[in-house]
């Protein structure tokens, strides 16, 4: 080596002072360093993995909320067609009720109208009874006995045909003016019937009409003046 001009030992001795301040420097530094970079890299790849998995958990929450919402749009849109329905329905229900107690209340003003002409048809029937007797008084020029007068006005309004006896259990019996106690227990009796609906229809004249299902029998002095105009025309 001295042929080359180096010195020995001071090259040892610069090897020596090399690997000296190699070891310093690897324990001082580069093992810290490398310490560092890793745990810094560790915690760049922790970052990212975090990064992944809050990126995975937006995504997730994502779904979900449009989940949810599509089901609060289902739920909201469900809850407004049933209240519709009962709204309609409600709507529905008010009317028929509506149209029930307009029908009620026709039917009940009917009954009562009904029900009131009856009454005056009733007071009326004295009246008519008396008019009768003035009337046949006039005609014959003395005094016919008012008793059998007003028996035969009676009769005239609430002689019963003939041929009743087999309509049935259930008739329906029209007079011209609303009969007696007295007169209906007459009905009942010639015609034999239990269940009787008993209506009054001024348009008669006088007399009755029995009905039982398709059978009729018109006894009414109506039928019995369009009979006579038929035969004399």
């Amino acid at each position: 080596m001295e042929a080359l001009g180096i010195n020995a030992g001071f090259f040892i001795a610069q090897v020596i002072n090399f690997l000296i301040i190699f070891l310093a420097l690897r324990a001082i530094l580069w093992k810290p360093l490398i310490n560092v970079m890793e745990k810094r890299s560790a915690e760049i790849e922790r970052g990212l993995e975090d990064a992944r998995i809050a990126g995975e958990a937006r995504a997730n929450a994502e779904r979900d909320a449009e989940s949810i919402r599509n089901e609060a749009r289902a739920e909201a849109q469900k809850i407004v067609a049933e209240a519709r329905g009962r709204a309609e329905e409600s709507a529905k229900e008010v009317m028929a009720q509506a149209q029930k107690d307009g029908e009620d209340a026709r039917a009940a003003a009917r009954t009562q109208a009904e029900e009131e002409r009856n009454q005056l048809l009733a007071d009326m029937r004295s009246q008519v009874i008396s008019l009768a007797v003035a009337a046949a008084n006039h005609l014959i020029g003395q005094t016919v006995d008012e008793k059998k007068q007003a028996e035969i006005v009676n009769s005239f309004f609430s002689a019963v045909p003939d041929n009743v006896k087999d309509l049935g259990d259930s008739i329906e019996v029209v007079s011209a003016l609303p009969l007696t106690d007295t007169e209906k227990n007459k009905v009942s009796k010639a015609t034999g019937a239990k269940n009787i609906e008993y209506k009054v229809d001024p348009k008669l004249l006088g007399g009755l009409i029995l009905r039982a299902g398709d059978k009729v029998v018109d006894g009414s002095v109506r039928s019995g003046l369009s009979s006579l105009s038929t035969n004399l025309s």
